[in-house]
């Protein structure tokens, strides 16, 4: 099979989040981290344990999708699994066949445009979301995100815990060029909202709902206005034992595909 550059006619298209760490060629030894206070530590485990309490979601959902001047409506079917993370979206036309199938795991991520006849498939990666939803996210996070909750950054050098302001206390996460505060519930530690600073800035808001409910829906933003994604659920489900064989995906042979793995 011939490998070719995606199209730049691809029906979803989007831009957003990931710091990446760039090699050096001089060896810097690691910044140690900072003590954290036990406070700030028993805000970083709660939110961790909120995050816990989802096992999987199906929900219908709803996307609205606004780059630049253009703006773009998905509806469809969404499953998330959290271990391992994995997820499929299938966007449904008006008379309920599908136009766009998405599904993702550790492994690969795979669109499937079907009204083009075409499909891409890549290694699971934050370049390969990007695609289809606009965020440049890891498969966890991005699983995590859709079902209302927060993975909190790996290994950052300081955490601080914030005085309330009018979303309520927040959690500031600092390393690796990066910056991520989440807003939480001081009682529950359900997120309200999630914000990255750094490179490609951006800004995550929570509907909120009653503690233990399934989640409602997210809106995501940049600082520059020229994204905004907005994610409403309809009917969810969590916690059903979903079964993972829902959420492979296997593209018919007479599909053209592009695979990048």
């Amino acid at each position: 099979m011939r490998r070719r550059r995606p199209s730049r006619s691809s029906r979803i298209a989007g831009a957003l989040l990931l710091a990446g760490a760039l090699g050096s060629c001089t060896t810097v030894p690691p910044t140690p981290p900072a003590p954290v206070a036990d406070e700030a530590r028993a805000a970083l485990a709660r939110i961790e344990q909120q995050r816990r309490t989802l096992t999987d979601l199906r929900t219908l959902a709803d996307l609205t999708i606004r780059r630049g001047g253009r703006s773009q409506r998905l509806s469809g079917v969404l499953l998330l699994l959290a271990e391992p993370a994995s997820l499929r979206f299938e966007a449904l036309s008006p008379f309920g066949t599908p136009v766009l199938i998405v599904a993702g795991d550790p492994k690969s991520v795979t669109l499937w445009e079907v009204l083009d006849n075409r499909a891409y498939i890549a290694p699971a990666s934050a370049d390969a979301n990007r695609r289809w939803l606009g965020l440049a996210l890891g498969d966890e996070e991005l699983v995590a995100l859709l079902g209302g909750r927060v993975r909190p950054m790996a290994d950052p050098t300081a955490v601080e815990l914030l005085a309330a302001d009018e979303v309520g206390p927040s959690l500031r996460l600092t390393g690796a060029g990066l910056e991520q505060r989440i807003w939480l519930d001081p009682d529950t530690g359900q997120a309200r909202q999630v914000e990255w600073t750094g490179k490609n800035p951006a800004r995550v808001t929570f509907t909120r709902v009653p503690p233990d409910a399934p989640p409602a829906g997210l809106k995501l933003e940049t600082p520059d206005g020229n994204l905004q994604v907005t994610v409403t659920y309809r009917n969810p489900k969590m916690n059903s034992s979903l079964d993972p064989a829902l959420l492979r995906l296997t593209v018919p042979e007479d599909v053209k595909i592009q695979d990048f793995r």
